[in-house]
């Protein structure tokens, strides 16, 4: 028994590693791709508009999440989870190293790069969640503590990626920032590979549910009629002299928007989906509205965020020396006092002690206050960073009581609604001097405790309202609340200039309206529930 749970320790831990990995390189690559796409090409960029470069960020991360919705079903269905983990995250390496060949026309090998990089990052996401989840045996009450590991190495990956890939992207040259993200993966992919000894067998490898011989027929037709379609449609586009980028990235914008509704439609009316589970699915849809919109407005981080950063935020200040050194102690005393509860690892323990003593130390000798530069890429550290510190408070908060998404998500709507309104102030009122950093910093904040509210609960709420033969396809539903607001991003975000003072007073109006619908629809379906 001692040997199995040593050997699901170490698969927990290579599991973690490689997802942590696979997020260093996908945030690496997110927080210098918008810079690459629109700075000139004599700067090393492709010579994008901000426009342009903002809608083809905004559709990769939605097409992103759609792959991932997707990606269950090959886990599941055909090639088992280890395959597909490590098919996506070969083709994750072969994008990233696209990108890093300094060619002097790269637009195509862009899209191409953006293509392997979608489905690669479709295949593993999901499937590497699912077997964290599968590692154990279901008589072990370590699913929680199971999840807490893996999350804080995603966001340690998420963290490190901006501030260091960001550098070498900014600093030296795009291409090696992209090549460092190729090196990364490629050494998740190497952990991963090395501890397949370590994984549940049964759960891990094989194909949980394989495809029977006729479903593959229709399967294919399925495809074959979505291809066409889309096809038909580009041809139509092509006839008419409208197939350019703009109206490429406008389609897909609206295919993604509609498929999530599409199957609403299909559930709901299904026969298979009896009365109670229709007023449930009522409630979700609702939900997903919501959370489709707070996604939408979280994911304009690594685009509004940067396009600010690079020209209209005063990245050179000041911190009093001994402000930083009281932050210092208060950060590791709370990191300190989570391990101490939460790991019985020495060597963990040993090692953050040295990086906080480390920081401590600096400060401490520093003679006189501290001269700041943050590079542009940094802001991108600020979300995961946020994550990082308020996980084990709400993991806390959320042992003791129970959560409600009728609740929860109208608050993290107006949450991310205030963010939004947060950042108006000084746009509106600075009359076109520099933004301060802190105002960025109290912005993220306001909207990852709104994240806080919704993404933990997201999941739960998605298994306890989805009708019980639809449980599995309502799981990858939940994936596409975020490719959908991010499709909506796409079109919205070419509308984002710092001299369009209104754009965040616009955005935080409509969320604070969409705030209040929330929670009257939700309340008017449950009283009629009641009644009944």
């Amino acid at each position: 028994m001692d040997n199995i749970d040593n050997n699901q320790s170490k698969g927990l831990i290579s599991l973690t590693l490689t997802e942590s990995l696979e997020r260093f390189s996908y945030y690496g690559m997110q927080a210098i791709l918008l810079y690459y796409m629109y700075y000139s090409i004599s700067r090393g960029g492709l010579g994008f508009t901000p426009a342009t470069a903002a809608s083809i960020f905004a559709i990769y991360g939605s097409l992103s999440y759609l792959a991932a919705a997707c990606g269950g079903y090959i886990s599941d269905r055909i090639l088992g989870g280890k395959r597909t983990v490590s098919l996506g995250a070969i083709m994750i390496i072969i994008g990233q190293l696209i990108l890093s060949i300094p060619l002097s026309n790269m637009i195509l090998l862009l899209f191409v790069s953006l293509i392997l990089l979608t489905v690669g990052m479709g295949l593993l996401k999901p499937t590497i969640t699912t077997m964290v989840g599968n590692l154990y045996d279901e008589q072990y009450n370590t699913r929680a503590y199971r999840f807490t590991i893996f999350l804080s190495g995603i966001n340690i990956g998420a963290f490190l990626a901006p501030i260091i890939i960001g550098f070498l992207g900014m600093n030296v040259n795009f291409h090696l920032g992209f090549f460092t993200g190729a090196v990364a993966m490629l050494i998740g992919l190497g952990i991963f590979e090395y501890h397949t000894k370590d994984y549940n067998q049964n759960n891990s490898i094989y194909t949980s549910n394989p495809i029977e011989p006729y479903e593959v027929r229709k399967l294919f037709d399925r495809i074959l009629f979505c291809v066409v379609s889309i096809a038909l449609v580009l041809l139509l586009m092509y006839s008419f002299d409208a197939l350019n980028l703009t109206n490429i990235i406008t389609l897909l914008s609206v295919i993604t928007v509609v498929i999530p509704f599409i199957y609403f439609f299909v559930i709901i009316t299904s026969n298979d989906t009896d009365p109670a589970e229709r007023r449930g699915m009522l409630i979700y849809v609702v939900l997903f509205i919501g959370a489709a919109f707070f996604w939408g407005i979280e994911e304009q981080g690594p685009i509004v965020l940067a396009i600010m950063a690079n020209g209209s935020t005063n990245n050179e200040f000041t911190v009093w020396k001994y402000g930083l050194l009281t932050f210092f102690i208060v950060i590791f005393a709370v990191i300190g006092y989570f391990l101490h509860k939460k790991t019985d690892s020495k060597l963990l323990k040993v090692f953050t002690s040295a990086i906080a003593l480390f920081f401590i130390l600096i400060t401490v000798f520093h003679n006189g206050d501290i001269n700041v530069h943050i590079s542009r890429t940094w802001y991108q550290a600020i979300n995961p960073l946020f994550i990082l510190i308020f996980t084990p408070v709400f993991a806390k908060l959320w042992h003791h009581h129970e959560s409600s998404a009728i609740k929860t998500f109208p608050i993290g709507v107006l949450l991310a609604s205030i963010g939004c309104l947060v950042l108006y102030v000084p746009i509106r009122f600075l009359n076109g001097g520099s933004v301060n950093p802190l105002w960025i910093v109290l912005t993220v904040g306001i909207i990852c405790l709104g994240e806080m509210l919704i993404s933990p609960v997201g999941l739960s709420v998605t298994y306890r309202l989805a009708p019980k033969n639809f449980v599995s396809q309502m799981m990858g539903v939940w994936y596409l609340s975020d490719a959908a607001g991010q499709a909506i991003n796409s079109q919205v975000v070419k509308y984002f200039s710092v001299a369009n003072v209104d754009y965040f007073l616009v955005l935080g109006i409509i969320g604070i309206i969409l705030s209040i619908l929330m929670f009257v629809i939700l309340h008017s379906i449950l009283r009629k529930v009641s009644k009944k």
